[in-house]
């Protein structure tokens, strides 16, 4: 009799854990499906919303619409997109996915899928870049500014350095004026790249554009 009882138990138990585990499969399977729904789902924003904005989007996925204005020809591994307003651009850097952009891409209107990346620059960390400065050594946060003539520069280490310490004084500059004692930089970490056929420009027009604010207006954000 004990034992009968017994079996009855086991197979309500094992049948309340099969239960469980479907559950759990389903629920799972739900929110793989969600996640990717809200992915595909991603509208594309302009690079205009994106700098007026960045605390809603750091560190989030998202898809933004520009013209690529500018593709550093060392490695390829930054590229400069522009929205409404010229005097404003958005860096962007390949995930190890894309690995490089092609030199191509510039004058070419594109979605950019990715994360919103911030960098917060205050006098300790520009105490460290003048050391790296000195020491030669390269910088992520050295590449936020005007586009300029990146072949030249690479050419000409004078003035690559006399480019760097003109960056880190106008650092500090920026830091002093600012009330929260630091500035911040905003890039995307891209993994996807799409080029827009039917909207893109000229690629004549949109070069010459591209070379005319290069040299007079800042490339990046800073707050």
């Amino acid at each position: 009799m004990q034992t009968q009882k017994t079996r009855i138990m086991m197979k309500k138990v094992l049948g309340l854990l099969l239960i469980a585990v479907v559950l759990f499969s389903c629920g799972t399977k739900q929110q793989k499906e969600n996640q990717e729904t809200t992915t595909n789902k991603l509208s594309a924003i302009s690079v205009d919303k994106v700098l007026s904005n960045t605390s809603d989007y750091v560190n989030k996925e998202v898809m933004v619409k520009g013209l690529v204005n500018h593709v550093c020809s060392h490695g390829g591994k930054r590229m400069f997109i522009l929205g409404e307003n010229p005097d404003e651009a958005l860096r962007i850097t390949p995930n190890n996915k894309i690995g490089v952009f092609e030199k191509d891409l510039e004058g070419n209107t594109v979605k950019i899928k990715g994360v919103l990346k911030e960098l917060i620059i205050d006098d300790e960390y520009v105490a460290q870049l003048e050391k790296e400065v000195e020491e030669g050594m390269d910088n992520e946060a050295l590449h936020d500014h005007s586009g300029g003539d990146h072949e030249e520069e690479e050419e000409e280490d004078a003035a690559v350095d006399s480019s760097k310490i003109k960056q880190v004084e106008q650092m500090k500059a920026d830091i002093a004026e600012s009330e929260k004692g630091f500035v911040a930089q905003y890039w995307i970490e891209a993994s996807e790249v799409e080029v827009i056929e039917n909207d893109k420009t000229e690629k004549a027009e949109s070069t010459k554009d591209a070379e005319e604010h290069n040299h007079d207006h800042e490339e990046g954000h800073s707050h």
